[in-house]
């Protein structure tokens, strides 16, 4: 009798201490959950401000480009005239010391006027950049409109000119394809969080190949790299909150659980694999927008 008791004292000592195991790993999964959560919150809160930030920004940029592309041409309009005029002097008969003046006066003309491409270039740049920026800080609060997505693409490589480093070669495949209906900004958000991986997974130098395509109504956007691939067995832990293959100071782990959940919102679909050739492929599918339906960048 008492070994009967002594026994189950033991295997209820047992039970205790795995009853105390199973329940320690619980409270600690709901705590790293909790803090995923937690960081996933502060991010988007984060997101907000600075979309807040981008179109206050744009805004605010707006006026002074404004100002700046009608002096433009003010200035362009100026210069065709004094051209005519200084044309209309230079056929007049005049001594040596008139034309060698007039001469000074056409060369500081040619400089003058040979800037204005390189004024032009440099303002149409960044209006671009002030209309991406627009388009960066719109949430999705409002209705959803007919996005560009090849416009998407194309505004996430201008905001990220000077992270790509130089060493890295930057392919755009884009075919003709319709507009899909959503948010621009979360939208966008996803194109230039899967460039920047790309661009982060290489060192220094390779190529990031982007290619857009339509196939039986959906839009399908795929962004590869040629850098080392994704870790074996990863591709159903990469959108999951937290999980990278990055340093602490360099990632969250948030990015694609964020970017997916923002596909999702778009009844769209986001996968990753590794390519024939190595290198990561991701692959974005979204359902295209009604037909008709012409495309748009507000």
């Amino acid at each position: 009798m008492i070994e009967l008791i002594d026994y189950l004292i033991d295997a209820s000592l047992v039970l205790i201490l795995v009853l105390f195991v199973v329940q320690t790993i619980r409270l600690w999964r709901r705590d790293r959950q909790a803090r995923f959560l937690a960081d996933s919150v502060v991010n988007q809160e984060k997101m907000a401000a600075m979309g807040n930030l981008l179109a206050g920004i744009a805004h605010e940029l707006k006026t002074p480009l404004g100002a700046v592309a009608c002096s433009l041409d003010t200035d362009r309009r100026a210069i065709d005239k004094m051209s005519v005029v200084l044309a209309d002097l230079e056929n007049l008969p005049l001594d040596a010391a008139a034309v060698e003046k007039l001469a000074q006066v056409r060369k500081a003309l040619n400089i003058v006027d040979s800037s204005k491409p390189v004024l032009e270039q440099a303002l149409e740049r960044t209006g671009q950049l002030v209309r991406q920026l627009r388009l960066a800080g719109r949430g999705d609060h409002e209705d959803p409109v007919p996005v560009d997505v090849n416009g998407l693409v194309k505004g996430a490589l201008i905001l990220l000119t000077h992270e790509l480093k130089q060493g890295l070669e930057v392919d755009l495949q884009l075919g003709e394809i319709p507009p899909v209906s959503g948010w621009p900004g979360p939208l966008g958000q996803v194109f230039l969080n899967l460039i920047q991986n790309a661009g982060q997974a290489m060192d220094g130098t390779g190529k990031i190949t982007v290619t857009s395509g339509v196939d039986t109504g959906q839009v399908i956007v795929t962004v590869s790299d040629t850098g080392p691939g994704l870790p074996a067995g990863s591709q159903e832990k990469l959108f999951l909150p937290g999980w990278t293959t990055k340093a602490e100071d360099k990632g969250t782990g948030l990015g694609l659980f964020i970017s997916k959940r923002i596909v999702e919102r778009h009844e769209g679909q986001i996968k990753a694999d590794n390519g024939d050739s190595g290198g990561a492929v991701f692959v974005v599918t979204l359902p295209a927008a009604a037909e008709g339906t012409p495309p748009t960048d507000r």
